[in-house]
């Protein structure tokens, strides 16, 4: 059986290089018996280096799209306004193009797998596609998604698309990997429950905002990524 391929995006303030080390465990575990393989991708905008970066991992440090200057998510007035704006509209279609490149020169890929900021993009990409492409195949170039401490993309509004006002709009085999002590937890429950659940797995660990290590969370999302395979067969 030939290996899933994913699509890896990684977190804000970090690069390709970086996710790589971040993900080393893990990949390590599903290329041993051809369970999947990974295409990393740079983001193309510098920023800050992310949380436990600086002094860990050189730069660069990149994103996909600017965050650097956008208001608290707690001030939603401001926060929309800033959504709004050309230069935040530029950088996210920016984003978007990268990725439709990627696929292009590198593709076909089976799925997408992102954490953070990669994650929030991945959401925002798929979302995208269905409703700029309906023609296409249901969900573009990919048929499957691993979020890990993912946040819901914002709406135009400045507030992040809610599961309890919009349901189920994710509808294709997810992995979500969720800290219990990270900041962003709630959050990342509310992108679970954005995917069918029937096609959704979570994964709970009890650290932050973190790629998890320890073995015991590391076989949990190994074992939920091998399961992708049996659900896209599904779809």
């Amino acid at each position: 059986m030939a290996p899933l391929r994913f699509l890896c995006l990684h977190g804000l303030g970090s690069n390709a290089d970086i996710f790589k080390s971040q993900l080393g465990p893990l990949i390590t575990d599903l290329e041993r018996d051809n369970s999947a393989e990974f295409t990393f991708v740079d983001g193309q905008v510098a920023q800050p280096a992310g949380p436990g970066i600086a002094g860990v991992y050189e730069g660069p440090y990149l994103g996909y799209f600017r965050c650097d200057q956008l208001p608290p998510a707690h001030d939603v007035a401001a926060l929309g306004q800033a959504l709004r704006s050309n230069v935040f509209r530029e950088s996210i279609a920016a984003a978007f193009h990268l990725i439709d490149g990627i696929v292009e020169d590198e593709g076909p890929f089976d799925g997408v797998l992102g954490f953070s900021h990669g994650a929030t993009l991945a959401a925002a990409f798929l979302l995208h596609y269905t409703a700029t492409r309906p023609h296409d195949p249901p969900w573009g170039p990919f048929r499957c998604a691993v979020f890990i401490a993912g946040l819901a993309p914002f709406e135009a509004n400045g507030r992040r698309i809610r599961a309890d006002e919009r349901g189920a709009v994710v509808k294709l085999p997810s992995v979500h990997v969720a800290g219990r002590e990270d900041e962003v937890f709630e959050e990342s429950l509310n992108l679970y429950r954005l995917c069918v659940r029937d096609g959704a797995a979570l994964v709970v660990h009890e650290k932050g905002h973190l790629v998890p290590r320890e073995r015991e969370d590391l076989m949990a999302v190994a074992r939920a990524i091998r399961d992708l395979e049996s659900k896209i067969v599904m779809i």
